[in-house]
């Protein structure tokens, strides 16, 4: 968010198209760590989400004479994060999830008893059930849950309508939630028979 005295992002766009390396300075440490955060959680692996911040923002600095100064530069430098670790992440077999960020997201998704055994249950169960989702619905998972972004500005950073948002969210919860307890069930099934 913006201060009051702050240069805006507009601003600090044209002085960096004019030569001034400060600004884009400037622009790197106020967006750096959402950026990060928000690599971290969709490909879930420090040192990927570092390499891929750090890409992000040389491709920033690359396309900035195509920005469009109309839309929020905020919402332009997410897409191309994303459009970023979506190409590393055909390029590379899955990277686990970082066991902390899993127990949120169980909650939110599976609710009750069920729920609570996931979470102290094998962490495995469910980075597997993750990196099974389609990119499009783990990444709306990632903004809406795990960064805590409102539907409507997940929607920016994509580029959709915030409809498809809220759709993408449903099917991602339900995929989710069934590949989840499917799994559960079947563990339970052949305890049961050992």
């Amino acid at each position: 968010m913006q201060q009051q005295g702050e240069t805006s992002d507009r601003d600090l766009v044209a002085e960096t198209l004019q030569g001034r390396v400060a600004a884009f300075e400037v622009l790197v440490q106020r967006y750096q760590g959402l950026v990060f955060k928000f690599l971290f959680h969709f490909t879930g692996h420090r040192g990927d989400a570092e390499d891929v911040t750090q890409e992000t923002f040389l491709t920033l600095y690359r396309k900035l004479p195509q920005y469009d100064p109309a839309r929020p530069l905020k919402a332009w430098l997410l897409t191309m994060a994303r459009h970023l670790a979506i190409s590393l992440h055909r390029r590379q077999a899955p990277a686990p999830i970082d066991p902390n960020i899993i127990g949120d997201l169980v909650r939110d998704v599976v609710a009750g008893p069920e729920a609570e055994l996931l979470e102290r249950d094998d962490v495995r169960i469910v980075q597997e059930a993750l990196h099974h989702l389609e990119d499009e619905f783990r990444e709306v998972l990632v903004m809406r849950y795990l960064l805590d972004m409102p539907l409507q500005k997940v929607a920016e950073a994509l580029g959709i309508p915030e409809g498809t948002v809220k759709s993408r969210v449903f099917h991602a919860r339900n995929q989710l939630r069934e590949a989840l307890l499917s799994r559960q069930n079947r563990q339970a099934q052949m305890a049961g028979e050992g």
